[in-house]
């Protein structure tokens, strides 16, 4: 399986870089900046509440660029959904008090510079938060070179980078097996490709591999995909579709039952190796020179 996984990653490294043409593109120095929002609330005989945020803010100038990404995603749940108090004859039914069922937090920062036209190198850091996969929080350091091709047209991008990197974690059951500070290794690879009469619509690809050197055992991948369909030059709505992938889940408490279904306790035990997130977002952009049509 952990084979596997290596070989899909190599293979989608090498199909890009031999599909994509290396050309160098114009670049407009300025502020770039996109937001997705999402939101889902229902009220009645069931009580939910579902909030997306993905914000993207970038400093181009000529050579250099600093990218921000940052992310948060909350699901609220009333449970139980309804209730009943007072006695057989007599009672109200109330709406359970709100849950929070998954709450995740995503931030990262890189600073590029191109030596060439296609040739870059980088400093990076990210940070997130995920109680519900056990962790408590994650921070990585990376410092990397990596590989450029863009079409004049800018109708297509491609980028491919190797870093070195060092985490450090605190889980929230904490894990004697695993170490919660190590050097690790880092493959990115980045691509957007936009289509239309105006080059309006965009997908957009992005994979993180990280790979832990003092136990190669613990592998890890963050994998966005997204599709925007411009509306006007500002707004777009947008699909989504991420995958999480920890091939070392830390340890989360769950509730113990009996065989009568009644809860005894609380148990250790290893979280999904796997999460999947589909989206359905609202995008605002802004860029340098643009108008609203």
């Amino acid at each position: 399986m952990k084979r596997s996984f290596r070989a899909a990653f190599l293979a989608l490294g090498l199909l890009a870089g031999t599909a994509a043409t290396p050309a160098g593109a114009a670049t407009v120095p300025g502020w770039y900046s996109s937001t997705d929002l999402s939101f889902v609330m229902a009220r009645g005989n069931s009580k939910t509440m579902n909030f997306g945020i993905n914000a993207d803010l970038t400093r181009q100038w000529l050579r250099t660029a600093w990218r921000n990404n940052g992310s948060f995603v909350r699901s609220d749940v009333a449970e139980p959904s309804q209730t009943a108090v007072g006695s057989l004859g007599d009672f109200t039914v109330e709406t359970g008090p709100s849950v929070t069922k998954s709450e995740r937090l995503f931030f990262k920062s890189d600073l590029e510079r191109r030596v060439t036209e296609r040739f870059f190198y980088n400093v990076a850091g990210n940070v997130e938060r995920d109680v519900f996969a056990g962790i408590e929080y994650r921070t990585a350091g990376a410092a990397g070179v990596g590989y450029l091709w863009q079409k004049p047209d800018n109708s297509s991008l491609f980028r491919a980078g190797i870093a070195a990197t060092y985490t450090a974690q605190e889980e929230v059951i904490n894990d004697p097996e695993t170490e919660d500070s190590f050097f690790g290794a880092r493959l990115t690879l980045d691509g957007e490709k936009r289509f239309g009469d105006r080059l309006q619509n965009t997908f957009t690809s992005n994979l993180i591999v990280d790979e832990n050197l003092q136990d190669t055992e613990d592998l890890r991948f963050n994998w966005q995909n997204g599709l925007a369909v411009a509306m006007n030059q500002r707004l777009a709505l947008k699909f989504g579709v991420g995958l999480l992938y920890d091939n070392q889940p830390q340890l989360v408490e769950v509730p113990l039952f009996n065989i009568n279904g009644i809860e005894v306790g609380q148990v250790a035990a290893r979280a999904e190796e796997l999460d999947i997130a589909v989206t359905a977002s609202i995008v605002i952009n802004f860029q340098p020179g643009q108008r609203t049509q």
